[in-house]
Order: structure tokens, then sequence, then C-alpha cells
């Protein structure tokens, strides 16, 4: 232990002490007393590298307490039972642990001011933190618990090496940049060195000790050390990685690999370029955090498409976010993730200051390989093109820069009308994208941009859509107005990236069949050279996942593939509008890989399939040879604590950026990766957790839109059912898309329906268009099914409907039972976080389930089906067998005769593989008893908790 000032100021004879010490050693302190924890109580300023810093601490211990100049020790080392330690700090710097800047005589001697700049705003927190926000993300670093593995890592990271860190400082406009006062992270000015600031943070979080930093290798490089660079930067990386190796990662990617010359053992990250090298190093990081093997690494990774970026809505879906008074985040904030506008209390924190959360964010964003985020939502408000929301959002692109991650912003077509840009401003008549006066706005405009930030990447637009305007309203097409916004912005190096999302129903009587139909004969139109296809090189078709509105499951959208001349982009939901907002757990991953891994059967002009054409192949690019390629999630981040609204929110934003980089990924092992970084790496918490995501959305599927039916969403909130809603616009309806009647359920859009089955290749078109080869989990989808048609589990249509509702309430039933199991192994603040949410997600799936039933039921004249169900039950009480249970019944009132035991002697489960516990008895009459059935099923466990209530029969 480390001696320093104030280790004598505290005598502590039984009760509290008052500690004052300086953050070189608190550190130390804090870790030897056991059960040590921190709670984020006040908000101080950042601390200088010897500022003193006081904290209280209340021990009961079995032995006498010993506090001397060594440290806090106990005098019965074998008895240590000191616990409820309490700090007053620093709520960033010091939760659970602070980093020390001056930890290690190693690091000070080594880095210098980059060993203090990042001592201050390092943190690092322990399980024991029970006060723990989640405001971390999937960042927290905390130390290896297994000691095998520690003392492994530990021999094979002693030192860290990055060369000529500060070399290349990134390009810099705002030159009065600063954090927010009360900062404890804090602002780079090159890309090495937050890949080295990261490396000092997370090695010292995961290692449990300072790891020192060298600017040089030196004549010899020493055993453990960890390298990181580009072949211009680091002598190192030029001698041990070839241009040739190192050139087939592309700029982003970045190769790791373990070396050895003579006795000496390191590790080698290059990139091409210093953004490649600091996604290896995250990579790196990724894998301690997740105990992987750190030796014998010979890792290439790229990403498989370009541009791989957020699309941030500041007013809507901000799931994450306070209301306008300020609740739950500071005065004055809507609750957006960035400042620009806010007042009261906050309005000294809007841009250009940088706030905690930014930076915590960019190292998110850049973790995953995230590369670019339109900061505003795509129902544009003109005032991000002024002058004075520019500056401030060259502020921002400053602060991200160094992590990649470059900033869009969303327009409105008819921005040149808007008064605020007087006297630059058109006239309707001037709307004309093919004309110069169009054109010459939007490239002033534009130019003011890259003035300030000359990688700004460009617009997104919704246009013609939702009320929003656009070329059609003059007159022109899709196709003239991106291309006329296009041509403005091409010389400064800008992209448009233009929603496809538009269903004018002039169009077609079908919603689904719109936009392919607005987009499609521009993508096929003949040009002067011969070639096909109108839409500019630089514009991308910003196209959902499927053709209706980001639903729990949706047929991939029929534009993938029949857009071969034009540039495409996936569009996925992030923030989760129809999938359970901020209040249910619903895993993401799995449905973007069941999208980007569907067969799309594309076909080349001669007809014949592709040999690649997977959703996936057609946004990376592969299938049909598009070199410039784009996938775009909705983001879900907001000012709350834990920044995305639900802890498990968190787990999408990770898995998006984690497919957008490799879309092949299996979306369990991504689930595993983050439940580690997040959660704990406690083998039984890792298969527990992740059991539970895996079938989260497949559950959420089943009690809001099973089999198919889609959109059954109360207008005013997109959150709770409500099928017989009826609004004025019909499309917008839920009965719109039920089409519920005597017969049956769903819209027909097969040959004899919509036809929209025709938008498909030949080979989806004929398995969708037909009842009978259509997969069943999009039969409505597609088609109105009959109430008695057979269903493949021999079931009729109706009773297969309502077991699905009824199995996907089960599965939340025993997600919020197998989470409680969870409470000893995970931090409570989290824990009864998550518990709640799970609580009310379990009532809202509830009322899912219990709305549409009983609408439906009104249609089909049959009643709910039981004892087939997969956790139906028989009950044996003195002889008689009892069934006919409703599964969606809270609980059943069960007759007992006079004189008769109410005792339950047998459980007969409908189906064999069910599992059944008898968890209490009714001891008399009247009385309850409840037996718990469980199964697994398709997509999960199910669990259904049978409440009996015994009553005196009197019939």
């Amino acid at each position: 232990m480390p001696t320093g000032p104030g280790y004598d100021r505290a005598p502590c004879p039984a009760g509290a002490a008052v500690v004052a010490v300086t953050l070189s050693t608190a550190y130390h302190m804090v870790r030897s007393l056991p059960g040590g924890r921190a709670y984020n109580d006040v908000e101080l300023t950042s601390f200088q590298p010897n500022d003193e810093v006081t904290f209280s601490c209340q021990c009961r211990m079995a032995g006498q307490p010993v506090i001397d100049r060594s440290g806090l020790r106990h005098a019965d080392e074998s008895s240590r039972a000191c616990y409820d330690q309490f700090m007053t700090i620093n709520r960033r710097t010091f939760l659970g642990a602070v980093v020390p800047v001056t930890a290690a005589a190693g690091l000070v001697a080594s880095t210098g001011g980059a060993a203090r700049a990042t001592g201050r705003v390092a943190a690092l927190r322990t399980m024991a933190d029970d006060g723990y926000d989640g405001s971390d993300l999937w960042l927290r670093y905390v130390p290896v618990s297994d000691p095998g593995l520690l003392r492994r890592y530990r021999e094979s990271v002693t030192t860290v090496i990055v060369e000529n860190a500060d070399r290349n400082k990134v390009y810099r406009h705002t030159p009065n940049l600063s954090m927010a006062p009360g900062s404890t992270e804090r602002l780079v000015e090159s890309t090495l060195e937050v890949a080295r600031d990261e490396l000092v943070r997370g090695l010292r979080g995961l290692l449990d000790q300072a790891v020192p930093v060298k600017t040089s290798p030196g004549d010899r490089i020493p055993n453990g050390a960890v390298i990181v660079g580009t072949r211009d930067s680091s002598k190192a990386v030029r001698q041990y990685i070839s241009a040739h190796d190192v050139a087939s990662v592309g700029d982003d990617g970045y190769l790791i690999r373990s070396l050895s010359r003579g006795t000496q053992s390191f590790i080698v990250i290059a990139g091409n370029t210093e953004i490649g090298a600091l996604h290896g190093t995250f990579a790196f990081l990724r894998r301690l955090q997740t105990q992987k093997p750190i030796t014998r690494l010979d890792i290439s990774e790229s990403p498989r498409v370009k541009n791989r970026h957020l699309n941030y809505w500041e007013t809507e879906r901000l799931y994450a976010g306070n209301n306008e008074p300020g609740t739950g985040g500071l005065n004055g904030e809507n609750g957006a993730i960035f400042d620009f506008a806010a007042t009261g209390a906050s309005a000294e924190r809007n841009l250009p200051v940088i706030l905690d959360r930014y930076v915590v964010v960019a190292r998110a964003m850049a973790s995953v390989g995230i590369n670019g985020i339109t900061i505003n939502n795509v129902n544009a408000n003109n005032a991000y093109l002024t002058s004075q929301y520019i500056a401030q959002e060259a502020a921002l692109a400053d602060a991200l820069r160094p992590y990649g991650i470059k900033i869009a912003v969303s327009i409105n077509y008819t921005a040149p009308m808007d008064a605020r840009f007087a006297p630059d401003t058109l006239t309707k008549e001037q709307l004309d994208p093919k004309g110069d006066d169009f054109r010459g706005w939007w490239n002033r405009r534009a130019k003011q941009l890259h003035d300030s930030m000359p990688d700004f990447m460009g617009f997104t637009v919704k246009a013609n859509s939702e009320g929003q305007p656009g070329p059609q309203d003059f007159g022109d097409d899709h196709g003239d107005g991106a291309n006329g916004i296009a041509a403005a912005v091409a010389p400064l190096g800008m992209k448009i990236y233009w929603r496809t999302f538009v269903y004018n129903a002039d169009v077609d009587a079908d919603r689904l069949k719109r936009a392919y139909l607005e987009f499609g004969y521009i993508d096929d139109e003949l040009q002067p050279d011969g070639t096909r296809g109108r839409f500019a090189d630089n514009v991308f078709l910003q196209t959902k996942n499927g053709p209706l509105d980001f639903q729990a499951r949706e047929p991939v959208h029929p534009m993938f593939g029949r857009m071969e001349n034009t540039n495409q982009a996936i569009e996925l939901q992030i923030t989760q509008e129809y999938t359970g907002q901020n209040k249910m757990l619903c895993y993401l991953a799995p449905m973007w890989e069941e999208v980007l891994k569907t067969d799309t059967y594309a076909t080349d002009k001669q007809g014949r399939l592709l040999g690649k054409r997977l959703v996936g192949h057609i946004v990376d690019g592969t299938a049909q040879h598009q070199s410039d390629t784009a996938i775009v999630g909705v983001a879900d981040l907001g000012n709350a604590d834990d920044l995305t609204g639900h802890h498990f929110s968190q787990a999408n934003l990770f898995a998006f950026g984690r497919q957008s980089w490799n879309w092949t990924l299996d979306s369990a092992d991504i689930a595993a990766d983050w439940v580690r970084m997040t959660w704990s790496n406690r083998e039984h918490v890792v298969d527990t957790i992740v059991a539970m995501m895996m079938g989260s959305r497949e559950a959420l599927v089943g009690y809001q839109t099973p089999l198919g039916i889609a959109h059954q969403f109360r207008s005013s909130g997109h959150y709770g059912p409500y099928p017989s809603e009826r609004l004025q616009r019909d499309d917008w309806s839920p009965v719109y898309y039920n089409k519920a009647d005597s017969v049956g359920l769903g819209y027909d859009r097969s040959p004899t329906g919509s036809n929209f089955t025709a938008q498909y290749f030949p080979t989806l078109e004929a398995r969708y268009g037909n009842i009978d080869t259509v997969p069943e989990n999009l039969m409505m989808w597609f088609h109105h099914v009959p109430w008695d048609r057979r269903m493949r589990s021999g079931r009729i249509f109706w009773d297969e409907l309502v077991y699905r509702y009824q199995m996907g309430v089960q599965y939340v039933t025993w997600m919020r039972q197998t989470w409680d199991s969870l409470g000893p192994s995970i931090d409570a603040r989290r824990f009864s976080e998550v518990k709640a949410k799970l609580a009310t997600h379990e009532t809202d799936a509830g009322d899912w389930r219990d709305t549409c039933v009983n609408y439906w039921k009104g249609f089909s004249g049959r009643d709910v089906p039981v004892d087939d169900g997969p956790l139906s039950i028989k009950i044996v009480i003195n002889g008689r067998t009892i069934g006919g249970f409703d599964l969606s019944a809270s609980s059943y009132a069960i007759p007992v005769a006079a004189g008769l035991s109410p005792r339950i002697t047998k459980v007969i489960p409908a189906h064999r593989t069910a599992r059944y516990e008898i968890l209490s008895q009714a001891a008399d009459v009247p009385g309850q008893a409840v037996v718990r059935v469980a199964k697994d099923d398709f997509f999960g466990p199910i669990v259904k908790n049978y409440v009996f209530i015994m009553e005196r029969d009197t019939a």
C-alpha cells in the first residue's frame, strides 16, 4: 500500500471516520476496505492530480480497527467484515473506485500530461457498486474476477506503447471548445490519443492495476507490451506489420497480432488509419471484458458496410429523455442527448459546451464502429441550418471527430423559403430542383456547413411523407428532388440520404405497394449513355427493413434487390417505437439478423439467381456491386442516467453497431458479449440473461402481432393495443390492417387481393402468394386467413392465434421470475430498475393479449380454446379431474364439496414435455393452491402460475 498525506488524520476507533487524501491514494485506500462501495451523492468539480478529496467511512468490524500510515488495515485480517463504506465525491470520478492520476510512478514518468488527463476522467466501478446507474453503457471496465485469468492477463499486458499519439491532431473549428464545469470526461485532440487513453482507462479497470504507457518502444520492446498505431505513426508497427497485410483491412479495419522476438512477447494493434487502430483498440479491450484469450492472436477485421450511421431523432421517440419541464433530467432540457436550446438551469450547458454524456456516447459508438450520426429528426426543423445552430454543430463535430464520427443533419425540402434565411430565400417558383436558384441555395448552405465542418457528411431527407414537403408538391418526382440537392452538395463531398418511407394514398389502395411504385421506375430508367437508373451517385435511397413501419416482424422490403442501379441504405429502428419503448425488454438483434439473412431470391437481367442475394449482400454491395454502402439505425439516446431509457435497450445500440460492422454475426454471440461487458462474466448470469434476451422479440410478436397481423397499436403513442381504432386516415387505422370479419383475419395481398406479392422476385412472389406455402409467421401480411383453417400445429387458426398471444405473455412471466433469481448477482440499483420494468412489461403484455383476443372473439364467434395450450393442465381433486382452464385467466375458482379435502392429488399436463410443481396446497376451504407449469417452446421457456381458489361447493 502506498503512503500519502491524510492517512493519519482519522483515528476511527469503531465508528465513522473522515479521511482526506489525494486522488493518487484514494483508489488504494478504498480497495483496501473489503466490500467498499461508493454512491453518487453529489457533484463536485473536476479534480487536479493533487487535490484533496474527502470521504466518510462507517465501519463495523469484528476485530479492533487500526488505521496507520500504510493505509486502512484491519488488525484482525481474518474477520474482514467492514462494510457500508460511503464516499462523497464526484459522481463520475469516484464511483466504486478511482483511477489515480499518479497511481504508479511508471505511469507518471512515462506519460506526463496524458496520465494526468486520463486519471482525472477515468472511473472504475465494481460489481459491489449498488448505486451504479448504467451511464457507462458497455464500457464499464470492472476488474477481472477470476484470479487465474487476471494473473494471465497481467502477465500478457504490462506496458502500453503509443508512438506520436499527439502528432496528427484532428481539425478543430471552435477555439473555445470546453467541457462543462464538473465534467469527468475530457476533450481529446487526436484519435491515437483516444486509443491510448481508452487503453489506460480500460486496462486500469480490468487488470485492477495501472499499466504504464510509453511513447517509444526503446531499443527492446518490453515483454507484455501492447503497441497501437499505424505504419506512419509507429516505428514498431512498421517493423512488424507489412504494408500488404494492413492494406487488406481498409480505412476502418485493423489487425491484432501476437508476436515474439526472442524471449519477448508482445501484441500489435495496427490500422491503415488512426481510426482503424482505434477500432482495434476497442476490439482488444472487448476481448478482455468478455474474458477471451489474448495470446496467439491473429485477427484481421474490416467492416462489411462503409457508412454505419445513426439517425438521431431529438424531438420524437425520446424514450430515454425527460419531458419539457425537466422531469427526470436537468431543468430546461428536452431529453435529447445533445443540448442546443436548453433553458433555465441548463442554459449554460448548451453547445458549444460539451457534456460528459457526449463523450461517453462517442466512445460507445466508436467501440462498435459506428462512424456517423444525423443529429436531428427527419421531420426537420430548419433551425439546424441557421448560423447559430451551425456554430453549435461545429463544436459537437469537433468533440466527436477524434472518435471517427462525422455528423449530418436532416433537412426540410422547402427550407429555402424559410424567412429565417432572409435575404437569402427563394420563392415557390424558384424551387425547381433542376434550376440554378434551387441548387445554388443548397450549395451555399452546404458550403457554410463545410466551412465549419470539412468532414460534414450531408443531408437526410424525408420528403412527400406524413405532411413533409417534397418535390411532388411542385410537379417533380423523387429522383428530381434528390438529384437537385445532390448536385448542389457533390462538389463538397457530401451525400444525400433520401428516405423511401412514402405512402401517398393516391398511388395504390395498399399502403405496402406505394414505395416501390414511386421509386422503382426511376431506378429502371434508361439513361442517354445506355445505363439504367437516374439517381445520382451521391444519393442513397434509405429504406426501412420492412414495407410498413418498424413492426416487430415484417416481410423484407421488396425494394431490396429491386433497386440494382441505385445506392441503397437499409434503415433499422433501434429505439423501440413499436417494440415496447422503454417499458419492455426486447432484444432486437434477432430481428435484424432475420432480416439481413433473408434470401431475396434476386436474379440478374437474364433471370438467373444471383450467387449472393441475402438482404445483407444487397446492403453491403456484394450482390449487385454497389461500391458505396450504408446501414442506418434510428437511435435511442437521451439524457436519462442510463442514456437509453431501459438498461436492456443499451443492448440494441450495441448490437446495431456490431451487426453494421458485420451483418453475418450471430445475434446470440453479440448478446453474450454485451452481457459480459455490462452485467457479469459469471457463466450462470451470462447464460440466463442471454436466454432472456434471445426469446424476448419472439415473445413480443406473440402477445402483440402474432402470425403476421400488423400495426394494431393505439395511434396516440404506438404502445398499447387498439385493434378497433378507426382514424380519419385509413392507412393509419388498425382496422385497415386486420380486416377482421366473420370469415377470418388479415390483409389479402396475394394475386387475388392487392397483388403486393408481385413486387418480390419470382420465388418469393410464389411463396408469399400461396396461403399453403407462405411462412405462418407472415401469414396475415399476405392473406385473409379463415378462422377454421388448419395450421401446421394441427390446431385451427383461431386456436393457434389465441395460444400465440398466451405464449408471449407466458414468456414474459418466465423472464420476470428468472430475473428475480439473479438478484444476488446483480448490483442493486440496476436490478431493481429492471425488476420494475419487467413487472410493467408483464402487465402490459397481458393487456395486449386480452384486448386483442376479446376483440377477435367477437368476429370469430368462437370460445377461447382450453386444454390444448402449451401449458394447459388438468388437476385431480378427490378423484375428480378438472380442466377447461383459460390460460389467460389470473385465477380459477374450484368448488369443493363439504367434508372433502381441497388437496390437489394429481396434475396432468396437456403436453408431455411440460413440467409442473405444486407450489402450495390449500389447507382448508376456502383456501388457495398454486401450481407452476413450465415448458421450453420454440422461442424459449414459458411459464404459467395457476392460482386455484378453493371454494365451498354450494350447488
